[in-house]
């Protein structure tokens, strides 16, 4: 019962790691508010979970994170433990993006864990300390084809991380995840064009994984929960690679040119 009487406040809380990190935090013994931009989905999977809420609010949105923060100490008593997990896939080849479409990607990813961040941390402060967990991805480690925006997000909050750790010390550990190939809300569409059918799909993004296989959420959620929880009392500024093995060789390209047109989500999950 890591989580004994701790709340969670989860974005992209409604899917993949974000849900699984919320079920195992309660199953611990904590509450959750679940954040996503998808409202009556947080509401559904609070439902499902003793004692959670469900909220509204678009990450990249200073005034509806901030409402989501204030509803959650107002209903729920506080904050103790904080996972910034909204986020969302979007590929090609950079000459085929304009402003407008890179900066979402920047304001989603990094945006809205600065604000998460930002809004959180005084609250667990408040109340003798806390932990956070952002995630990145293995491709802020290396380079991967029509990935030049996300990349880029994703090592900014391992620069975030990194920096933010420092400030939010002693009281607040910050700490981050970089999953490898992970079957989520976010991946199922790219698995699914890749294979034809999820499991093909699925099958053919783990087979260049050392553990030739892609993750579930849950195994993800494992991690991070161990860096939220006091298991990790002595960890801070620190990027755990969750990959399989992936990183540690040279692996096929995720997507091949051509195969990224459509595959956009806006929906902040991962």
């Amino acid at each position: 019962m890591r989580f004994d009487n701790k709340i969670l406040f989860v974005t992209g809380g409604a899917s993949g790691i974000g849900r699984a990190t919320a079920a195992r935090v309660v199953a611990e013994g904590g509450r959750a508010a679940i954040v996503d931009l998808d409202l009556a989905t947080a509401q559904a999977v609070a439902a499902d979970l003793p004692g959670c809420i469900g909220l509204a609010a678009n990450v990249a949105d200073e005034a509806q994170v901030q409402a989501a923060v204030e509803a959650t100490v107002a209903q729920l008593g506080g904050i103790d433990v904080v996972l910034a997990c909204a986020g969302h896939a979007d590929f090609g080849l950079i000459s085929e993006w304009d402003s407008a479409r890179f900066n979402r990607m920047l304001e989603v990813h990094v945006g809205g864990t600065f604000l998460t961040a930002k809004y959180t941390n005084p609250v667990m402060q408040s109340r003798g300390g806390g932990s956070l967990v952002t995630i990145a991805s293995t491709a802020a480690l290396v380079g991967q084809k029509l990935n030049v925006p996300y990349g880029a997000a994703k090592a900014a909050i391992t620069g975030f991380t990194r920096q933010f750790a420092l400030e939010a010390a002693p009281a607040v550990r910050v700490n981050c995840v970089a999953p490898g190939r992970t079957q989520t809300g976010m991946t199922e569409p790219l698995m699914l064009a890749r294979g034809g059918s999820l499991e093909k799909g699925a099958e053919m993004f783990g087979a260049n994984v050392p553990l030739q296989r892609v993750a579930k959420a849950e195994e993800l959620a494992a991690v991070v929960c161990f860096l939220l929880s006091e298991d990790a009392s002595f960890m801070t500024g620190a990027t755990v690679v969750v990959d399989g093995g992936e990183t540690i060789q040279s692996p096929p390209p995720l997507l091949e040119p051509g195969t990224g047109a459509g595959l956009a989500r806006s929906v902040q999950e991962q």
